[in-house]
């Protein structure tokens, strides 16, 4: 029977609890089930299979083919011996045989092609790296937002208190005619606006895990409860952090690939102007049978191979137009991943910038939000005893919503700057 009672008791407890997601966890259920990703990892698969020799055109080509072809003449021969035939003549002819062709030597056009081929299966990667650190950056950024509104629910339950007190001691002041009823109706006024506040505090809050179930491809639905993330992560320096984007950025990294491969269609146009040596080769039979003519049975079984060179002199310029136009193209990219790495250099001065300034706030902010509440802890006891007025305890509660409004957006911000700081450096994913 007490075990049946105990039971009873902590029902309530189990039934409230809540899965406790921590930002590690929500960022592996977002890389491993995001339909984005798995699209990229899929892209890059077919990246994959095409680099291969035989793509590039380094491997012989071999054909089997087979023909059988047939005819149906009138034939009216007359030879030089006197001979004649007239006659309605049937043929057939069968032919089978094994090709294959095999490029020796096309000014290294092949080989430029299989570095192409490389070259795009490796910014097919960069690709996938990219729509990572972008989930992850979401991910990030809609769990720092759940962060926030749990702090904003939970400093205004924080704060009702107060104003619950103060209802309290105004009502039981009104009550035994020590104090008007204006300030009893001020204070249900004051307690219904933060009640409102809470109200809405806590949609904000549903919407937001709503918003972060949906990045984790969970049902919108599904509770949980968030860790509370406000120590700082790290203390580097600019220098530090331009060195480090310089060779882990993402967006920097696809551009100096994209660079590469364009440089490797040069190569590619450029083996154009050369000559280009091919092996030939087929083993066939083939056989010839007539009713009438010359030749009633003619087989034939062999071997046959050759080398056959090509160089193209003129084709209209085509070719050096197409070299003209994979030097822009290269030039471009070359252009493109310049103007980037300045945007990036000056991204990360502001944003290092703005982080030194939102750690400085914050601890400006703590130390105002122990201030505001013990001046109204002590404005309360004041009020108590008569010796301070509604509108100081007025201004001691406002300025208390005001701390704690700011201290939780600090801790959001800094959260934020701390984010951007590690994308632009490439620490997100490597």
């Amino acid at each position: 029977m007490k075990k049946y009672f105990l039971l009873l008791f902590l029902l309530p407890v189990f039934a409230n609890a809540q899965e406790i997601l921590t930002l590690e966890n929500a960022i592996g259920i977002a890389l491993e089930k995001s339909y984005d990703i798995k699209v990229a990892k899929l892209q890059q698969e077919v990246a994959d299979v095409q680099v291969f020799r035989g793509n590039a055109g380094m491997m012989p080509r071999v054909d089997l083919n087979a023909n059988m072809g047939t005819a149906f003449n009138e034939v009216n021969q007359k030879l030089s011996n006197g001979i004649e035939t007239n006659r309605f003549g049937k043929s057939y002819t069968p032919t089978s045989n094994v090709s294959m062709a095999w490029t020796l030597y096309d000014g290294k056009r092949m080989y430029a092609t299989l570095d192409r081929l490389k070259g795009q299966s490796q910014l097919s990667q960069l690709q996938t790296r990219q729509m990572m650190e972008n989930t992850v950056v979401n991910v990030m950024q809609a769990y720092y937002e759940v962060m926030r509104q749990k702090q904003t629910v939970a400093f205004l339950q924080t704060v009702i208190k107060y104003y619950e007190e103060r209802l309290t001691i105004t009502d039981q002041r009104w009550q035994f005619g020590k104090g008007s009823k204006l300030d009893y109706l001020q204070s249900k006024t004051e307690l219904n606006t933060q009640v409102t506040q809470l109200v809405q505090a806590k949609n904000a809050l549903k919407n937001a895990k709503i918003s972060l179930n949906n990045l984790l491809v969970r049902q919108p639905n599904l509770d949980f409860d968030v860790q509370e993330l406000v120590g700082i992560m790290f203390d580097s320096n600019t220098e530090d952090l331009k060195s480090q984007s310089r060779t882990a950025n993402k967006n920097l990294q696809f551009l100096k690939k994209a660079t590469d491969i364009s440089v490797i269609v040069q190569k590619e146009v450029a083996a154009l102007k050369l000559p280009r040596v091919t092996l030939n080769s087929s083993f066939g039979y083939s056989l010839n049978k007539s009713n009438a003519g010359l030749f009633l049975y003619n087989q034939n079984v062999g071997l046959n191979i050759g080398l056959a060179a090509t160089w193209n002199i003129f084709n209209g310029e085509i070719t050096r137009r197409q070299i003209q136009v994979s030097k822009i193209n290269t030039e471009i990219f070359r252009k493109q991943e310049e103007d980037l790495w300045v945007q990036i250099e000056s991204d990360i001065v502001r944003a290092y910038n703005q982080y030194q300034t939102d750690k400085e706030l914050l601890k400006l902010e703590i130390e105002n939000n122990e201030v505001a509440d013990e001046n109204l802890k002590i404005s309360l006891e004041k009020f108590k005893l008569g010796g301070s007025t509604i509108l100081e305890l007025n201004e001691a509660q406002r300025s208390l919503n005001t701390s704690l409004n700011r201290l939780t957006n600090a801790r959001y911000n800094i959260k934020i700057s701390e984010l951007i700081i590690m994308r632009l450096s490439g620490e997100l994913v490597k």
